[in-house]
């Protein structure tokens, strides 16, 4: 899996647990947009992607990685993005 074109749009300094919104390209073909990196209260980074809530709160994802190895490497890709961004700043 190929990750390029990473962008990442800071959040709110309010919003202490959600670092910012990403959007990537997968295999030069696909652009993701809206992935949330978010913080949980011990450090721990995790990623959210975008869903769909009905009313009855079901959650339905509009894109998701099928595996935990995908999860991982987006994941990956993106906190080494961050951290270059940050670095640059």
């Amino acid at each position: 899996m190929k990750i390029t074109e990473i962008k990442i749009r800071l959040a709110a300094k309010d919003e202490p647990q959600l670092i910012g919104f990403a959007s990537l390209v997968l295999d030069g073909n696909l652009y993701l947009n809206n992935i949330a990196i978010r913080r949980k209260p011990d450090g721990t980074i995790y990623l959210s992607f975008p869903r769909y809530r009905t009313g009855g709160g079901n959650e339905y994802p509009y894109f998701k990685p099928i595996s935990k190895g995908s999860y991982d490497e987006i994941k990956q890709a993106l906190i080494q993005s961050f951290r270059m961004e940050k670095n640059h700043d």
